[in-house]
């Protein structure tokens, strides 16, 4: 009997993780469909001054236990670089202020150290203070993050942390994301009213877990000499799927019980089963036809523009510096912001990015913000240098500079998505042979991408093996 066919269309991270899990399998003849000339998504290593700098994603996530396992399965274990230790800055109303400790994207779960680092306001402090009282309030249906870390600690709370950091990394409006969707973590907590203060209050002290014997522990956010394109270059050379840059597909045709894959240039391939791991519009248009529900979930999801903007002084510039000394970030709330948003400290932060200029590496671009599609390069690169000088006091102007842009790239999952995915999937799955996945199906970053290339992976192996028995 003939080898089955999937076709997987996308090379990102999603796409590559879930072609070579099916390609694994042994059963199935996959080929991995990549529209640009290169593959990795928004996983992007650029060569800057000497060093690899990853102008995408920056990091990947170890205290995954699924990415820890896969990175572990690629060989990459023994090389992977831990970042420096170190916190970032936040922009406050008292300027530049260290990230209080046990705050995190969701809020704080420890309360002396916001208490201490003086950036809330009395009212602010009292508000947060509320927070186990406010818990007694209950949420079983999906509302914003923001909204909801409002109601539970106040709009100050969200404003001054949640904003900066979980809308920062989604690059969005932090009371328009999705609490099932983007915090998941939050969702029993919201369902049954317990307070986030007092758990972490009546939690006993633990100690990280003992490594196991010879090997060393893991960092929790990690990278490699490399950079991330060292991932994604391991997960192809270690795939049995067949992987095709330059291949754009055009169109699906349903032929008999099969799809076929027709590419721009015409040539057509025929699937039993096709995984699309594109970006919105590319999977809404391919979907459209046949299957309007699923193509309905993707108009529902907007697309945001963001821009990485590289810059580089002299290190003699920046060594009397005490923020591009001593701190691996800054963070800006919304409210603060102009033009960049977060930046990353690279040097301080990345003990391999050893080059002769301090390089920093900063975001533009958010929900409701098009800076990234309006300025030019050099407007981009002028102005956050000007504000890293005017938030740092640092006088010295870049000798480097260079700009990525993502357009239209960053998917807003508003609240209700989880439930617009279930529907979209049930109508494929009533329709037969084609799956979803990727970020604006299950989400941003690369501990989530994985997950749903997993998945789907693992739902298309189940339906084979299925049909193979009937």
């Amino acid at each position: 009997m003939a080898s089955r066919r999937v076709v997987v269309v996308g090379a990102g991270i999603t796409g590559l993780v879930a072609a070579r899990e099916l390609g694994r399998d042994g059963s199935l003849e996959v080929i991995c469909l990549e529209a640009s000339d290169r593959i990795g998504g928004q996983v992007h290593t650029v060569p800057a001054e000497g060093a690899l700098v990853d102008v995408g994603a920056e990091a990947i996530h170890l205290g995954a236990p699924h990415i820890a396992a896969l990175a572990d399965e690629l060989g990459l274990t023994q090389s992977v670089l831990g970042a420096t230790p170190g916190s970032s800055v936040l922009a406050t109303r008292k300027g530049l202020r260290p990230l209080p400790a046990g705050v995190g994207p969701t809020g704080p779960t420890k309360i002396w150290p916001v208490l201490k680092s003086g950036i809330l306001s009395p009212a602010g402090l009292v508000r947060a203070g509320l927070e186990p009282l406010m818990a007694r309030k209950r949420f079983t249906e999906d509302l914003g993050v923001g909204d909801f870390t409002a109601r539970r600690f106040g709009r100050e709370v969200t404003d001054t942390f949640v904003d900066p950091l979980l809308g920062n990394l989604h690059g969005g409006d932090v009371h328009q994301l999705s609490l099932q969707a983007t915090a998941a973590q939050l969702v029993p907590t919201a369902a049954n009213g317990r307070s986030m203060l007092l758990k972490t209050l009546k939690r006993p002290a633990t100690t990280p877990a003992a490594p196991k014997p010879g090997k060393a522990p893991l960092p929790m956010f990690a990278s490699w000499p490399t950079g991330l394109g060292t991932f994604t270059e391991a997960l192809a050379a270690q795939s049995k799927a067949t992987i095709r840059t330059k291949a754009p597909v055009e169109a699906l045709e349903r032929i008999g019980q099969q799809w076929r894959v027709v590419l721009a240039d015409g040539e057509a391939i025929d699937a039993d089963h096709v995984l699309l791991t594109t970006p919105g519009p590319v999977s809404s248009g391919l979907l459209r036809e046949h299957c309007p529900a699923a193509a309905a979930l993707y108009d529902q999801v907007p697309l945001v523009s963001v821009a990485t903007v590289l810059l580089g002084w002299r290190r003699e510039d920046v060594a009397d510096n005490p923020t591009l000394r001593d701190a691996n970030g800054i963070l800006l709330p919304s409210n603060r912001a102009r033009t960049f948003k977060a930046a990353t400290n690279l040097t301080r932060k990345w003990p391999h990015l050893e080059t002769p200029l301090h390089l920093l590496r900063a975001s533009v671009g958010r929900d409701g913000n098009t800076l990234a599609d309006d300025l030019t390069d050099e407007q981009l690169a002028a102005r956050v240098a000007a504000e890293i000088g005017e938030l740092t006091g640092l006088l010295a102007a870049p000798v480097f500079s260079a700009v990525h842009r993502w357009p239209h790239s960053m998917p807003q999952l508003r609240p209700g998505h989880k439930a617009r995915v279930a529907a979209a999937r049930q109508a494929l799955q009533e329709l037969g042979g084609i799956s979803i996945a990727g970020s604006a199906v299950d989400g941003l970053g690369i501990s989530s991408t994985v997950k749903s290339g997993q998945q789907a992976a693992r739902e298309i192996l189940t339906t084979a093996k299925d049909t193979q028995a009937s």
